[in-house]
C-alpha cells in the first residue's frame, strides 16, 4: 500500500476500533499525535502510516476491515470526494472484469482480501462514497425503495429505467422478483448497479438515456418502479415529439416527469403496476393538467402519496409516489389520495420510514381489496374522478382531504389562561425601580484581564461532537438553546466523557456568535446536568471577587455589543476576551446583579407568556372556524 495514503478521523476511529470522539480527545490530550496533512479544519486528513506507528507507540490495537483496506487505497492523496467511476472499476474488478485498469495500490489492496465476499466489499465501498456525496441525489434511500415496491404488489419482473446504483431493483429482488431489468444514464452506476445485483440469476442493465434511446423498447414488465432525475429541460423534447410513448400527451419542455410516467407505462404489462417518485409540484402544474386530465379519464392514475419534505439528503424538495396502471379498460376509475407530511424528518434524511410504510401500505391494502378506504381526515380518502377534473386538475393529495377538526381541551385551556393571567400579573414585580444615576464607572476591564486576576476562568468549546435526541447522555447546552431561552433538548451521544464539560449551577454561558442584531445572549445556569456543548464561552466566576449576574447583564447590554462582536458576511462572532466590564466594588456589583437577574427574569416570563398567548390564539381561532366551540358566557 502507498505510504501515501491519507485517513480522515472517522476512517482513524474505524481503524482503532473506537468512536469519532475517541480520535478528537487524542488530538486535543497528545501534542505527538499527527498533524493533518489536508482538508478543512472540520474535516482534516492525516498520513495512514503516521498515524499507524502512533496507534502502534501508544499500545492502541491496529483492526481494519477489509473494506477500510480498499477504501483507504482508494482515497490515497486524495483531499476530494472519491470518484464513483474509480468505485464501479473496483466492482467490475470483484465480480470478475480482470482486465480493469485499477491503481497499484487498490490493487495490491484488493489482494488482501483474501475470502471476503465481493459483495460485501461493493457495498461497504458504495456505502461510503454515497454517504459522502449526499448533497447529490445518487442513490434512491433503501427505505423509499422498499416502500415503492410494497406498492408494486408482488410481480415476477421488474423494470427501473433510472435505476442509478440499483437500490430499487435489489428491494424487488428482496421483495421476491425473479427477473431484474434497469437501464441508467451514467456508464459508472450502471456498472455499480450490475455489480450489487451480481449474486442475482437474472437480470440485466444497460446503459443509455432511457428517454432518447430506450435499450427496452417494445419489452413490457409485470412492473415498473423508477426515481427518475427532475429539474432539467434537455431531456429530449424538441426530437422526441413524435414518439409512439406520448400515449396520454406530449410533455413540454419544463416538464421531464410526465414523459417519465408515460415512458414507464410504456413499458408496463396490460394491468401491470407503475411506481414513479415525482417532486410534488408535479401534481399541480398547469402545463401538465391535460396529461393528469387523459390519465384520470382513463384509470391510469391509481393513488397519489405525498411524502414530507427533506426525506432526501440531497434537497428540502418534497416528493409524492404515483401508482399507476396500464388500463387494460379504458374508463375512470376511483383515485387513493395518502397524505403523509405529518411524519416531519427531525433534520433533512431521517424520517420515521417506519410510521411512512404503515400509513401508506395499509391504506393501500384496503383500497386494492375494496376499491374504497374509510375515509381519515388529514390522512386518506378515496376520491371519485370527476372530484379532481376540474380546471387545474391538481392531484396533490392535500387539497383533496378533508383537514382533521381542531381538538380542544376546554380544562387545558382554561389551565393555560390561568397561568398566562398570572404571568402578567408577575411581571410589573421584576421591572427595578431606577432612579437617575450620579455617576458612571471610570475604569473597565477586559475578561482576560478578570481571567488574569483570577475573578474567573474562561472555557470554550469550539468543535463539535456527537448528540442525538434520546440516548443516556448528559443534556447537552447548544448556543441555540441560550439564544431563544429553550430547554436542552439534545443528549451527548459520544463514547469518550472525557472530551465534555459539566456545567454547575452558577456558571455564565455566552455564544459565540450573536443573535442577527449583534446583541449578545447570556445564560446563568440553575440546573446540575449540563454539559458545554460546541460555541459556547464557559465563564466561571470566584464570587467573593466578582457576581455572576453583573457579569451577564454586562455582557447582555446593546452597549457593549459593538466591542463584543465582528461581522464577516453577516454573522456576527464575539470575542469575549476582549469584553469590557466596569470595575466596581462586591456590594455595588450585587446590587446591580439583583437588578440584572430581575430583568432576565422579565424578560423569560415575557416570552413565555407571549408563546402562551400564541398558542391559546391559534387555538381557539381554529376550533371556533371549524366549529368546534363557540362563544359562551
Amino acid at each position: 500500500m502507498s505510504d501515501e495514503a491519507w485517513v480522515t478521523a472517522a476512517e482513524i476511529a474505524r481503524l482503532a476500533n473506537v468512536g469519532r470522539a475517541a480520535v478528537s480527545n487524542w488530538r486535543k490530550r497528545h501534542a505527538d499525535f499527527p498533524e493533518p496533512v489536508a482538508g478543512a479544519r472540520g474535516a482534516p486528513t492525516f498520513r495512514l502510516d503516521e498515524v499507524q506507528r502512533w496507534l502502534r507507540a501508544q499500545g492502541k490495537p491496529i483492526g481494519p476491515s477489509p473494506a477500510d483496506v480498499v477504501w483507504r487505497a482508494l482515497a490515497a492523496g486524495r483531499s476530494d470526494a472519491v470518484p464513483v467511476e474509480l468505485a464501479a472499476d473496483i466492482a467490475d474488478h470483484l465480480t470478475g472484469h480482470w482486465n480493469v485498469d485499477l491503481p497499484g495500490e487498490v490493487r495490491a489492496a484488493l489482494e488482501e482480501l483474501d475470502d471476503t465476499p465481493p459483495g460485501e466489499v461493493i457495498e461497504e465501498l458504495c456505502t461510503r462514497i454515497f454517504d459522502r456525496q449526499q448533497r447529490q441525489h445518487l442513490v434512491t434511500p433503501p427505505p423509499l425503495a422498499e416502500l415503492m415496491m410494497g406498492l408494486a404488489g408482488e410481480p415476477n419482473s421488474v423494470f427501473d429505467p433510472a435505476c442509478g446504483a440499483g437500490n430499487i431493483l435489489r428491494a424487488a429482488a428482496a421483495a421476491g422478483a425473479e427477473t431484474l431489468f434497469g437501464q441508467e444514464i451514467d456508464d459508472a452506476m450502471s456498472r455499480i448497479a450490475r455489480a450489487r445485483l451480481a449474486e442475482h440469476d437474472d437480470v440485466e442493465v444497460a446503459t443509455g438515456d432511457a428517454l432518447r434511446h430506450d435499450v427496452f423498447t417494445g419489452r413490457r414488465f409485470d412492473a415498473v418502479v423508477c426515481d427518475p432525475p427532475f429539474g432539467y429541460r434537455d431531456w429530449g423534447h424538441e426530437e422526441l415529439g413524435l414518439d409512439p410513448r406520448w400515449e396520454y400527451g406530449l410533455p413540454v419542455k419544463g416538464e421531464p416527469e410526465l414523459a417519465w410516467v408515460q415512458h414507464c407505462l410504456a413499458h408496463a404489462e396490460s394491468g401491470g403496476s407503475v411506481v414513479v417518485a415525482l417532486p410534488a409540484s408535479a401534481a399541480g402544474r398547469r402545463s401538465g393538467r391535460t396529461i393528469r386530465q387523459a390519465l384520470l379519464r382513463r384509470g391510469a392514475l391509481r393513488a397519489v402519496v405525498a411524502l414530507p419534505a427533506g426525506v432526501l439528503m440531497s434537497t428540502g424538495i418534497a416528493l409524492h409516489l404515483w401508482v399507476l396502471r396500464d388500463p387494460a379498460e379504458q374508463a375512470a376509475e376511483p383515485v387513493l389520495l395518502v397524505d403523509t407530511t405529518r411524519h416531519r424528518p427531525s433534520r433533512r434524511g431521517h424520517v420515521d420510514w417506519n410510521a411512512i410504510e404503515r400509513d401508506v401500505v395499509a391504506a393501500w391494502h384496503e383500497f386494492c381489496e375494496h376499491g374504497a378506504v374509510e375515509e381519515v381526515a388529514g390522512r386518506h380518502r378515496t376520491v371519485e374522478p370527476i372530484e379532481l377534473l376540474d380546471e387545474d386538475v391538481d392531484v396533490t393529495p392535500s387539497r383533496h382531504l378533508p383537514q382533521p377538526l381542531a381538538e380542544v381541551d376546554l380544562g387545558a385551556l382554561e389551565r393555560e389562561r390561568d397561568e398566562l393571567a398570572r404571568t402578567l400579573s408577575e411581571l410589573d414585580d421584576l421591572l427595578p425601580a431606577v432612579r437617575e444615576a450620579t455617576g458612571r464607572a471610570g475604569m473597565y476591564s477586559t475578561i482576560n484581564d478578570l481571567g488574569r486576576a483570577g475573578a474567573l476562568t474562561l472555557r470554550q468549546r469550539t468543535s463539535p461532537f456527537d448528540t442525538a435526541e434520546d440516548g443516556d447522555g448528559p443534556r447537552v447546552l447548544t448556543g441555540r438553546d441560550v439564544a431563544t431561552g429553550q430547554e436542552p433538548t439534545l443528549r451527548y451521544a459520544g463514547d469518550d466523557p472525557g472530551e465534555l464539560t459539566p456545567l454547575q449551577p452558577g456558571d455564565l454561558v455566552v455564544p459565540l456568535v450573536a443573535a442577527g442584531d449583534g446583541t449578545p445572549s447570556t445564560l446563568v445556569v440553575e440546573a446540575a446536568d449540563l454539559v458545554l456543548g460546541p460555541n459556547l464561552s464557559l465563564l466561571r466566576v470566584d464570587g467573593d471577587k466578582l457576581d455572576v449576574h453583573f457579569l451577564a447583564g454586562q455582557l447582555r447590554a446593546s452597549s457593549r455589543a459593538r466591542a463584543l462582536s465582528t461581522t464577516a458576511s453577516g454573522v456576527h462572532r464575539l470575542d469575549i476576551r476582549r469584553a469590557e466590564v466596569p470595575v466596581l466594588p462586591l456590594d455595588r456589583q450585587r446590587e446591580l446583579g439583583e437588578a440584572f437577574r430581575k430583568l432576565t427574569e422579565f424578560e423569560t416570563r415575557l416570552r413565555r407568556a407571549g408563546d402562551t398567548g400564541r398558542h391559546i390564539a391559534t387555538h381557539l381561532t381554529t376550533a371556533l372556524a371549524d366549529g368546534t366551540i363557540e362563544p359562551g358566557e
